[in-house]
């Protein structure tokens, strides 16, 4: 009992894998018997199992997008010759051997057969026998050698989350597959058309990689892989190597190696390049797609910061620099680059409750003593900016930093009266942040404090309104910003130089350095400074209350 898939379409498209008496698993993850590289696919999607009637019955497991046959979702389906499945964005063809026809018996218990004809079925495997003589035991290793990478590679992709960290483990593969010292992903942009460079390895350690621009658009207009030797080549100085990404039927960018370390590339180096480019075209494609995601989002959430701030000349500002500040604060306590990256935008979005507040008690006048009515209001933007982040599925973690950055670390604070480590650390730290600021800026009532003077009130309502150690952190971290150099200037990774003289196919220039993290713009000093007295509490705290 013997079948075959054979992928029509989809990131995959033309491999074949063979089914037999063992149930098989289908799906993205790795350890599948069948691996399909199709990021719109489920870890473990499918199965086919063997079935009482010496066919094969095809189950759903489970799986997000769903499984079809023949256009139809189905949970489980018995399977026919020529059935068409089709997953996420792959399709396979199922082919069975016709079973054998009884066409007659007798009494001896002999039976005769009818066999299925090679018009009706093709072979299911077929295999030319291999001489002893015609096995270059070079290439062999070669190909076991790249199948290997190609495994590992799948496993790892599998692994990886962040967009950089999967286009990163893809360059690294090419280096090591093709021998090659320098190598980098060159996407396309959808707007413009071009190719921009995303991710750069150099393991010869120079600072700078250059890459024939000429050469990548006629790769990329190829749609094949294009290898040329030194000066084989308009602006190659070096052994180069460039293969397309193709997923789907769509290029979305190339893979580029050059200086391989022998001097020369091996034979077959340019396939396992163009195999990695195309192992991982799903994977690329789909980091591509959540890099988009993530600069539209941060535009949105730029937008809604923005439209928060729009009603009171006195805030604006405000949340970008909450945002700084929790991210220097998160940074100091040593949390993952995720976990900042999720402080910062629970303090970007910390005001978002103050959309829908009267302009009345937004806009007060020299007096930041509030009605009982207004207090309310100001009182109830925590509770309101909580429930709009909670309606977003990707937020539900920071809904704290909005609900909840007006709990006091004594017990005294609101909505809820939260005391000690009951209140969120992204909420504890916002609220460092949100009091800081509108210590140290200018308002209607108060002239803002200086920098020194802010952290000594920060320190005075520490243990009360604020945790102590996240003060003296804050601080801590405050001081390192502040003593680093003005005039240094780092290039930041992935800057494009272009020489005096540009050759005839445009050389780019790539600098390679570790991506800068992102620093605060120093908040302007005030005009005039209040020094730090007896009511510096209240005014603390009173600032804290209004303004976060």
């Amino acid at each position: 009992m013997r079948a075959t898939l054979h992928v029509v379409a989809g990131p995959d498209q033309g491999r074949l894998f063979s089914i037999g008496a063992n149930p098989v698993t289908i799906g993205r993850n790795a350890n599948n018997t069948i691996v399909i590289n199709d990021v719109s696919i489920s870890g473990v999607h499918s199965r086919i199992v063997p079935n009482a009637l010496g066919g094969f019955t095809l189950l759903d497991s489970s799986s997000t997008n769903g499984t079809f046959v023949n256009g139809l979702e189905q949970k489980a389906a018995d399977l026919k010759d020529g059935d068409e499945i089709q997953i996420g964005e792959s399709v396979m063809c199922f082919h069975q051997q016709s079973r054998a026809t009884i066409l007659s018996a007798d009494d001896s218990g002999k039976a005769t057969v009818r066999a299925a004809t090679p018009q009706e079925t093709a072979p299911a495997f077929t295999f030319d026998p291999v001489s002893a003589g015609s096995v270059d035991r070079g290439l062999l290793e070669q190909a076991y050698t790249r199948s290997v990478l190609l495994e590992r590679l799948d496993h790892a992709l599998g692994q990886l989350e962040t967009s950089q960290e999967i286009l990163g483990a893809v360059v690294d593969a090419a280096i090591a597959g093709s021998g090659a010292q320098r190598g980098l992903i060159l996407l396309l942009d959808a707007k413009s058309g071009e190719l921009v460079p995303s991710v750069v390895r150099d393991l010869s350690g120079e600072e700078a990689m250059t890459f024939s621009k000429a050469l990548a658009t006629e790769a990329l207009g190829l749609e094949s892989v294009v290898a040329v030797g030194a000066g084989g080549y308009d602006g190659v100085d070096l052994p180069t190597i460039c293969a397309p990404i193709i997923s789907a039927g769509r290029c979305g960018g190339l893979l580029y190696v050059d200086s391989p370390l022998t001097g020369q590339f091996e034979v077959g180096a340019s396939d396992t390049v163009a195999a990695i480019g195309s192992r991982a075209a799903a994977s690329v494609v789909a980091a591509r797609s959540q890099t988009d995601f993530d600069m539209l989002f941060s535009s949105m959430i730029d937008a809604i910061m923005r439209s928060i701030q729009a009603k009171d000349v006195y805030t604006r500002g405000h949340s970008e620099r909450v945002r700084h500040y929790s991210k220097l604060l998160g940074k100091e306590l040593g949390l993952s680059q995720d976990e900042v990256y999720r402080v910062s935008l629970g303090a970007g979005l910390h005001d978002i409750g103050k959309i829908g507040m009267p302009d009345s008690v937004l806009k007060f006048n020299k007096t930041p003593k509030l009605t009982e009515e207004q207090m309310k209001h100001v009182k109830h933007h925590p509770v309101r900016g909580g429930q709009i982040l909670k309606d977003i599925p990707f937020l539900a973690d920071i809904v704290p930093a909005a609900e909840l950055h007006h709990e006091d670390w004594d017990g005294g604070g609101y909505p809820h009266g939260l005391k000690g480590e009951q209140i969120p650390l992204i909420a504890r730290i916002v609220a460092v942040a949100d009091t800081y600021d509108a210590i140290t800026t200018d308002r209607p009532y108060q002239k803002g404090k200086s920098y020194e003077d802010g952290h000594e009130v920060l320190r005075k309502i520490a243990g009360k309104r604020l945790q102590p150690e996240l003060v003296e952190a804050f601080i801590s971290a405050f001081n390192k910003y502040r003593k680093r150099p003005s005039g240094s200037k780092r290039p930041k990774k992935g800057t494009l130089r272009f020489p005096n003289e540009p050759s005839k196919d445009l050389i780019e220039e790539i600098t390679q350095t570790k991506p800068v993290a992102a620093q605060p713009k120093p908040v302007p000093q005030p005009a005039a400074q209040t020094p730090v007295g007896d009511d510096d509490l209240d005014i603390g705290l009173q600032s804290a209350i209004f303004i976060g």
